[in-house]
């Protein structure tokens, strides 16, 4: 076997810890806030890279710790895997070790502290402020924040909002007006990502421990909530139009709505409706492409 072979065959198994094509969802909710900078005239390269840097391992760092957690507490043995849910066999099969994908965790949360070093050292207290939450949130997911009730209101703080404010601030040292108003959609839409995904997983979730709206509510009226905060990104990213706090090219992140059809109809099929895989593939599009068109949006209204 070549040795080309051997180093894929080594590195395969920290590409699945890791959830590595999950990662390019982290480049997707940097460029929001980095498109936003640009249509300002504000944007700082350097920064940018440093805070991407941060965001990404600690993206890195809850992957990882997440699946720590499910091997220790039995989820991974009794969760169906998804292409977009549930855990997976990295750890169950012995691939990786349990101590070592744990220090991998640990090492990249503290990696990611070090890409904020010099951002504080340029804009103070306020950028350790940011990656406090944000460590916070990593550190405390799994095993607190889903055993409460607060794992969608975290995922939308820690993978989307938090992001877009720390990236945003770190071009100019300020919170402007539509970086705020940007951050909005973007938390709604992290809630939602993590709402939808936790159907499939909720007789896995529910007897280890784990509280979340489908379990406490039923999938029924989860997935009315669901609809609910559909309608609640748009009314976010209207609005701002309406009083002229965002560009009108920033209506294009209305569009991917169409893309629910099939998951509408999935969430209204019964009392207890089961969510396929084709419908929580159209539920990730439209995640990905409602952030993809909020930031081609703001990059519209600098060129035009």
């Amino acid at each position: 076997m070549s040795p080309a072979a051997l180093d894929r065959r080594a590195i395969r198994p920290y590409l699945a810890l890791i959830r590595a094509p999950f990662l390019l969802f982290t480049l997707l909710v940097v460029s929001v806030p980095a498109a936003a900078a640009i249509e300002a005239g504000a944007f700082d390269p350097a920064n940018t890279a440093l805070a991407l840097g941060s965001v990404l391992f600690g993206h890195v760092a809850v992957n990882v710790l997440n699946l720590v957690s499910d091997y220790r507490t039995g989820i991974d043995e009794a969760t169906e895997e998804t292409p977009y849910s549930g855990g997976n066999d990295v750890l169950t099969s012995g691939a990786v070790t349990y101590r070592r994908a744990l220090a991998f965790g640990v090492g990249s949360l503290l990696l990611s502290g070090l890409f904020v070093v010099p951002l504080a050292l340029q804009f103070g207290r306020v950028v350790p402020f940011f990656y406090a939450i944000g460590a916070v949130l990593v550190v405390g997911y799994t095993d607190v924040f889903a055993r409460v009730g607060l794992g969608e209101f975290a995922c939308g703080l820690g993978l989307t909002f938090l992001p877009t404010v720390m990236v945003g601030y770190v071009q100019t040292g300020t919170l402007t007006e539509r970086l705020l108003y940007l951050s909005v959609p973007m938390f709604l839409v992290g809630f939602n990502l993590l709402l939808l995904n936790e159907f499939p997983d909720v007789e896995a979730d529910r007897p280890n421990g784990r509280v979340n709206v489908p379990i406490v509510f039923g999938r029924r009226r989860a997935g009315q909530l669901y609809v609910a905060l559909v309608g609640a990104t748009v009314a976010s990213v209207l609005y701002p139009i309406a009083v002229g706090a965002l560009p009108a090219t920033v209506a294009i992140a209305v569009l991917p709505v169409a893309l629910l059809v099939p998951v509408f109809r999935g969430i209204n099929s019964g009392t207890d409706p089961e969510i396929t895989d084709d419908e929580l593939g159209a539920h990730i599009l439209w995640t990905q492409a409602t952030i993809a068109t909020l930031g081609a949006g703001m990059l519209l209204a600098a060129w035009l």
